[in-house]
């Protein structure tokens, strides 16, 4: 039987495989195999993506200022949303012609910077809710990100069907939610982390249909519980009220004696439903996709990210929606089909390559900004003829005559976009939220740093001065600007400084919790690094028969391997050096049930 092809990453030199499969994947949409391993792969796909970084400048068409994606400094023309959709310039005037002596990526750079970009990525109706990017029908919503269908709601990222819910990432119909992450169907949780349909609860872990719980790991259909321990009502209520949430110190050493407490505890070897033949992890309703991350509703996939109703697809980051044969594309979707290199493309864009902001098309190659258009190359229109023998001609002259970068790598017909085609900063998109690296790194490896602007504001309060307990916080706190705790000496795009809202206000009170001492941004990196990183390591299930390897955990059901050690082997984010009780899917599920 053929071995997987081995490889040596043009980026960061690790020997990586091409398995079989994927192989086959390339043959049959006439592609030859990547020069990059999957992870470089995959980190040059979110380089493309802004999803957090906003900007105060004009659009270059109408003059209004707007809050939009792009800084004041950026090479492009930027038009805000009404007028990028209007009628009031054709992106067909950009036209150019194609030139055979020069490289492909060469010619598609001058076209990209010249064609105006779409300042901010909306949809639908947007009601009240400036301060938003990749989202869709959202009302009264502030700082919400890749989210749709929200009401009330601020501070979070991948936000959906939700109401009145605060500084959170990644929640689904839940409702009165704070420091949530990854928790679906909820109602007054805070400070918790892949929970289902749990309400009336702080500080659970993979915990389902439970509430009033507080401190609970791993429970089921329970109510009235305390670090585990089944109480009555009366004294649920009795001990909760001495925890004294409302203060701000507390809920920091309630933090970490959670943390410590949910140690002792086992944790599924990845987070999967109805899931078949999968690996990765967050993965709902997939069948057949590997090194899936975030995905829903997927059949036939690898080496995905945040992809939604997708068939066929390999190298592919955010969306989907009924999409197929997508290849080393982001942010592509909406019935999209045998689109491949290409970035930010929806409504049925069909057979077209290194595409960039094209909607509603088919047959382009190499164009950017064009709608309802056939047969295009670098935005000029050709006959079904000419266009054919025209891109045939052009990969092979990609193969034989690359674009070569700054730092001397090439890149031809397969490879996707040069960096210095990009059009954010590596610390300006999700990129860094996901795999954080330092400037210096980012340089290295070619991508651009944003360098913080420099900021006239000046703090009139500073963190630890904020009121402990959020009754002693009173409406004079709206006018000060409040130093975020970092002061800006950290990796998270930290802004150094923060206002609280009037909508703010009334939340925390609402809710009976403190106002926070970090800045928004440092606030979501807090709520990232909860998760398990995108990458996968093999391992071994650390169940030992009766308790787990390191003795902390005893079983209390009889597994299927029965006292011996586990047999089974994974893939898990979890690294081997964490210190996390890893049980395979089995071990699990027979004891949390």
């Amino acid at each position: 039987m053929p071995s997987p092809e081995q490889k040596i990453c043009q980026n960061c030199k690790i020997q990586f495989a091409i398995e079989l499969e994927d192989l086959d994947f390339y043959k049959k949409i006439n592609v030859p195999p990547p020069t990059r391993c999957p992870e470089c792969r995959l980190i040059k796909r979110l380089s493309w993506r802004n999803e957090r970084s906003l900007f105060r400048r004009k659009c270059d068409l109408c003059g209004e200022e707007k809050i939009l994606i792009f800084p004041r400094q950026s090479p492009h023309t930027i038009y805000c949303f009404p007028c990028w959709w209007s009628e009031k310039w054709n992106p067909e005037s950009y036209a150019q012609d194609y030139d055979f002596s020069r490289p492909f990526f060469e010619q598609f750079k001058e076209l990209f910077l010249k064609v105006p970009r779409l300042g901010i990525i909306q949809q639908g109706t947007n009601i009240n809710s400036v301060y938003t990017n990749r989202v869709s029908d959202n009302k009264n919503c502030y700082l919400v990100f890749a989210s749709a269908n929200n009401e009330n709601c601020s501070y979070g990222t991948s936000i959906w069907g939700s109401k009145d819910s605060v500084d959170n990432y990644n929640i689904h119909s839940s409702e009165l939610c704070f420091e949530c992450v990854d928790c679906f169907g909820c109602n007054r949780l805070l400070y918790s982390q892949e929970c289902n349909h749990c309400t009336n609860s702080a500080f659970l872990l993979n915990c389902r249909n439970c509430s009033d719980c507080f401190g609970c790991v791993n429970l089921r259909n329970k109510n009235y519980c305390i670090f585990n321990e089944q109480l009555t009502k009366d004294e649920y209520k009795k001990r909760l009220a001495e925890f004294q949430l409302n203060k701000l110190s507390n809920v920091e050493k309630m933090r970490k004696s959670f943390v410590d407490f949910a140690k002792k505890f086992i944790v599924p070897s990845f987070v999967e439903n109805h899931s078949v033949n999968v690996s990765g992890n967050w993965l709902e309703e997939c069948k057949n996709v590997s090194i899936g991350f975030n995905c829903e509703k997927v059949e036939d996939g690898k080496y995905l990210f945040g992809i939604i109703e997708a068939k066929d697809v390999m190298d592919y980051t955010y969306w989907g929606k009924s999409s197929e044969l997508i290849y080393e594309c982001s942010s592509i979707g909406r019935q999209c089909s045998s689109v491949f290199f290409s970035n930010e493309c929806w409504d049925q864009l069909i057979r077209s390559q290194y595409c960039a902001n094209c909607h509603s098309s088919s047959d382009l190659f190499g164009c950017v900004g064009l709608r309802k258009k056939q047969y295009c190359i670098l935005n000029k229109q050709y006959s079904k003829a000419e266009y054919e023998k025209m891109t045939e001609r052009i990969r092979e002259q990609m193969a034989k005559m690359p674009y070569q970068d700054s730092i001397g790598r090439t890149f031809r017909y397969g490879d996707t976009f040069p960096l210095d085609i990009h059009s954010f900063a590596y610390n300006e998109t999700i990129a860094q939220e996901l795999f954080p690296i330092s400037r210096e790194k980012a340089i290295e490896q070619g991508y651009r740093w944003a360098d913080p602007e420099e900021r006239n504001y000046a703090v009139t309060l500073k963190p630890e001065n904020i009121p402990d307990a959020i009754e002693e916080t009173e409406e004079q706190i709206l006018k000060e600007t409040i130093g975020c705790l970092h002061e800006g000496k950290c990796n998270h795009q930290c802004t150094t400084a923060f206002r609280i809202t009037s909508d703010d206000l009334i939340f925390h009170k609402r809710i009976g919790i403190p106002i926070p001492q970090l800045c928004p941004n440092c606030r979501h990196f807090a709520r990232l690094v909860q998760r398990t990183p995108i990458r996968l390591w093999h391992r071994a299930c650390t169940c030992a028969g009766q308790k787990s390897k390191n003795g902390s955990y005893v079983n209390t059901a009889t597994h299927f391997h029965g006292t011996p050690p586990c047999p089974n082997e994974f893939e898990t984010a979890y690294a081997p050096e964490c210190s996390n009780i890893v049980y395979c899917k089995q071990c699990y599920q027979a004891e949390v049930v």
